[in-house]
């Protein structure tokens, strides 16, 4: 009885490394922080903001932690996610930790205290294959953020 439960759960593990469960067949967002501290990331159109608009929403949002030099993936079904824009571009918001924990988000947001903004467009993420790297990287010179990329 032991030995089919450990086959069982052996061959369980198995199977879901091979496969995505819960997963459509979509792409990953991979998020790359190759700085030397932690940054916070925000993604604005999960609030309803949405590109051209690039105004911060006006309550705090959801930030998401990115330690240093560390990698995440998040799963988006592509065609979903840009079918939901107006446009063929996506922000995302990066932030110092150091700003959100100092000033009220109302300053943050009326003085834009960002690190860096990206302005993607779906094209822009499949040239990068869905990496996204903080700070930008010579990959990413060519595409709209702000400020502007600095080499």
């Amino acid at each position: 009885m032991i030995m089919t439960k450990i086959f069982l759960f052996s061959s369980l593990l198995l199977l879901f490394s091979q496969c995505q469960l819960g997963y459509d067949g979509g792409r990953y967002m991979d998020f790359y922080n190759n700085s030397d501290k932690p940054i916070y990331y925000s993604m604005p159109w999960e609030y309803g903001i949405l590109y051209p608009d690039t105004t911060l929403p006006k309550k705090n949002p959801k930030s998401y932690k990115i330690n240093k030099e560390w990698h995440f993936s998040l799963a988006y079904n592509e065609n979903a996610l840009f079918a939901m824009f107006p446009t063929d571009t996506m922000s995302i918001f990066f932030f110092d930790p150091d700003t959100l924990a100092k000033y009220d988000w109302k300053i943050i947001r009326e003085e834009y205290k960002i690190l860096v903004r990206y302005d993607f467009s779906h094209n822009d993420l499949k040239k990068l294959n869905w990496r996204i790297d903080y700070p930008p990287t010579e990959a990413m010179q060519d595409m709209k953020m702000f400020p502007p990329y600095r080499q």
